[in-house]
């Protein structure tokens, strides 16, 4: 059944889930890696994954495996990548609002705590969306470790109840949803759909915007964070 789409302003008790790839992001950053590098073999990992062959843990560890680079000449691609500058404002009308915010990605940790510092953040756990937690922004994300000898992958937050990602976005729904009396969600790939199901209120793009159409979810379709503020400020 579609869900009634018609949102309060953001205030406080919501919780705002935002994705990270292609929507904080303007591009996936570990496909936009792949481009720069033309990692053909990265691109045929990509491709068995989607035909749900492989799980997002091996899709992640075996594309990562072939990142061959220095960690200053990795970290210098990444800082070439483009954030959506608008979340900036978002996050502040969160902050604003009394609501909170906690990022989700099945991508890696550096990446996400970089590319979020850029804008001026830093990040923290996201178990402390629930406790003070000063400027940080809460996040959940694949941990990575990155070395001469290449990017070493770890998935502290996979959970049984999901045998596709390693950072189980559904898990963090459920375990939160007690705490706050309404869900946000927004996000653009696959790897939203499952939470997506169970927000209250949905902003999706992209694939999500298709797979939530397909389904008949209800959902805010969005390009930017200014089209978010537009109905939640």
């Amino acid at each position: 059944m579609a869900r009634d789409v018609s949102v309060l302003p953001l205030g406080e008790g919501d919780l705002v889930f935002c994705d990270f790839d292609g929507t904080i992001s303007v591009i996936d950053t570990g496909i936009a890696v792949i481009d720069a590098l033309d990692l053909d073999e990265a691109w045929e990992v990509e491709h068995i994954w989607r035909r749900g062959e492989i799980d997002s843990m091996e899709c992640l560890a075996r594309q990562w495996e072939m990142v061959r680079l220095p960690p200053d000449d990795l970290y210098a691609l990444i800082d070439s990548f483009s954030v959506h500058e608008d979340f900036a404002r978002f996050r502040d009308l969160v902050a604003a609002r009394g609501a909170s915010l906690v990022v989700v990605s099945d991508g890696l940790d550096f990446y996400v705590d970089r590319l979020l510092g850029r804008l001026g953040y830093k990040t923290c756990p996201g178990e402390l969306v629930l406790e003070p937690h000063g400027d940080c922004i809460p996040r959940f994300a694949n941990h990575a470790v990155v070395t001469a000898e290449g990017v070493k992958i770890q998935f502290p937050h996979r959970t049984p109840i999901c045998a596709q990602c390693g950072n189980c976005k559904l898990h963090h729904l459920f375990d939160l949803r007690p705490h706050f009396r309404r869900i946000i969600y927004v996000g653009d790939g696959h790897s939203d759909m499952c939470p997506a199901k169970y927000a209250d209120v949905l902003f999706a793009r992209s694939h999500l915007a298709e797979d939530a159409a397909r389904r008949g979810i209800s959902f805010h379709p969005f390009e930017s964070f200014s089209d978010i503020i537009s109905v939640l400020e």
